[in-house]
């Protein structure tokens, strides 16, 4: 991790959870994290539409993207040839509680581009199985136009998987795990009317719809 808001949160993240794999959502609290509350966000993993989209979303994210976030699938936000590799990273945070860190590089349509660094931390399933994921994306600065033009399109730099020592409480929920195999090949990508599958996603262009 390089930068100091990845940095804090993953502290936080690391305290709450003890000699667990992950916290549960119920123990954060918005007040300890509020200097960099608008950077983060929450995912949520739909097993029945089998998308992975956000749940909540900070103000100062949205403005980032000039958009609401909440309820846009995730995979929406990044380069197109590149979803391949979020699938596997973020599937690993919640299947296996490896937190991910993302290095990309955040375009504008008018071609400005700025450094970023998303980091995606697990928590425990709840009781009900539904899974969520902890994350936050920051640039590296905070150039002039950032907040008028808003990102488009994300190109990963790199991804990489962390390791972290603990053991699951036995007196936590068992992780439900998500159909579908991670070993998917580029043909596997279909384009249909209800959006882009990539093996067991779909990718659903826009917001949640009521």
């Amino acid at each position: 991790m390089r930068y100091v808001p990845s940095k804090k949160l993953f502290s936080y993240w690391d305290r709450l959870r003890g000699l667990r794999k992950a916290p549960e959502r119920s123990e954060i609290e918005p007040s300890d994290i509020r200097e960099y509350l608008g950077d983060t966000f929450i995912l949520e993993v739909n097993k029945t539409l089998r998308t992975i989209s956000f749940r909540l979303a900070g103000t100062r994210l949205c403005s980032v993207y000039g958009r609401e976030l909440k309820g846009l699938g995730f995979l929406n936000i990044w380069n197109e040839e590149d979803n391949l590799r979020i699938i596997r990273s973020v599937t690993r945070v919640y299947r296996d509680y490896k937190p991910a860190l993302i290095a990309h590089v955040g375009s504008t349509d008018s071609g400005r581009d700025a450094d970023f660094e998303t980091l995606i931390l697990p928590l425990l399933p709840t009781h009900d199985g539904d899974i969520r994921m902890l994350g936050i994306s920051s640039p590296k600065d905070m150039p002039y136009w950032m907040g008028s033009e808003p990102i488009i399109d994300n190109r990963v730099i790199s991804t990489h998987s962390m390791t972290i020592e603990g053991q699951m409480n036995e007196n936590a929920p068992a992780l439900v795990p998500f159909p579908g195999d991670l070993k998917i090949a580029p043909q596997n990508v279909l384009n249909t009317d209800e959006g882009r599958q990539f093996g067991h996603l779909r990718i659903l262009d826009g917001g949640r719809q009521d």
